[in-house]
């Protein structure tokens, strides 16, 4: 009798014992060693410097401000631990605006506005190093890793940057006054740098919160639609909210 009845209840052990041994190997993805990579999207807005002769000519001309070049951004970052307090982080963002637009002083014969559609956008590809101020997190035991709520960090690399700026519409011929048709385009490639800082805030184990701001320095020629401009100014600051997976 007292075996038939230890018979099951064995059973049942043998049958539910590997369901915790199964969890701890597995934990909740990574609370039984230190992450070592991290997948982050974040979403936010970026300022244009617009620092340089063909912004300032369009201001001048067309019924633009130089806000009417900043846009709003998006954003990836694959970071790779490298120790405890510094990450190798390979990003890609990109911000846009297009903005419709009058000459201030001209109008057509029909005296209508000379109107146009001015797009400026940029797209950095960076590799950064990320370094904290403070540990991340604390290992309590030789299996689990627990993260600390804030860590604040500097962030700086260097990169290369794709850009267009192109003007779409109706214009003045300033030699004969006429009014023409056209879209005016630059576009191509820049080297860049960048620095800024930021602050992450764990939610949970594996996910997690960013703030991040950074200034970007790029610089390039324009193309043969824009004769006698100096070097387009693609140089900006940046800000973003943005969320992230630890693995």
């Amino acid at each position: 009798m007292m075996r038939t009845l230890l018979m099951p209840i064995a059973a049942g052990v043998l049958f539910l014992a590997p369901v915790p041994v199964a969890a701890q190997s597995s934990g909740d993805g990574y609370l039984f060693r230190t992450p070592r990579v991290q997948l982050g999207f974040r979403g936010g807005f970026a300022v244009a410097a617009a620092g340089s002769e063909v912004f300032d000519f369009a201001r001048e001309e067309l019924t633009l401000d130089k806000s009417d070049f900043n846009g709003g951004s998006i954003g990836f970052d694959l970071a790779l631990r490298a120790s405890e307090r510094l990450d190798v982080v390979l990003g890609f963002s990109s911000s846009s605006s297009t903005t419709r637009s009058e000459f201030r002083e001209w109008v057509g014969e029909d005296d209508l506005p000379i109107e146009q559609e001015t797009t400026f956008r940029r797209r950095p590809v960076t590799l950064s190093a990320r370094y904290f101020f403070s540990d991340r997190g604390r290992r309590i035991s030789r299996f689990a890793w627990i993260p600390n709520g804030l860590a604040p960090y500097v962030i700086g690399g260097v990169g290369t940057m794709w850009y267009e700026f192109s003007q779409d519409g109706d214009f003045v011929d300033f030699e004969d006054l006429g009014i023409f048709t056209t879209r005016f385009e630059s576009s191509g490639w820049s080297a860049m740098a960048h620095l800024g800082g930021g602050v992450e805030a764990s939610l949970s184990p594996r996910l997690l919160l960013s703030l991040d701001g950074r200034y970007e320095v790029a610089s390039t020629r324009l193309s043969q639609d824009f004769v006698d401009f100096d070097d387009i100014d693609l140089s900006g600051f940046q800000v973003s909210l943005g969320l992230a997976l630890r693995f």
